[in-house]
């Protein structure tokens, strides 16, 4: 990793925790989405999306943003119990 040795500006600090923000703002929703569908609690959905995607090897943001815009059925997730 290279850290610059320049003072961050302040539109780039910005721009960071609106990526950041967002990116929570997607995971709650996801996680929302999937307690709803499984009728659930929203600890249970978080587990449940997270063995989803380490499962697949996937990113657990891609896998939000999948069902968050739609591009991933809920009953993927749901059907894809974590192993114990």
């Amino acid at each position: 990793m290279h850290w610059s040795t320049e003072p961050a500006r302040a539109d780039d600090v910005i721009t960071r925790v609106q990526s950041v923000i967002a990116s929570k703002a997607t995971l709650e929703i996801a996680k929302g989405m999937i307690a709803q569908y499984a009728d659930t609690t929203i600890t249970e959905a978080a587990q449940l999306l997270t063995a989803y995607a380490r499962q697949r090897r996937l990113r657990l943001t891609d896998t939000v943003q999948a069902l968050v815009t739609r591009g991933m059925n809920p009953a993927a997730v749901v059907e894809a119990k974590p192993r114990t």
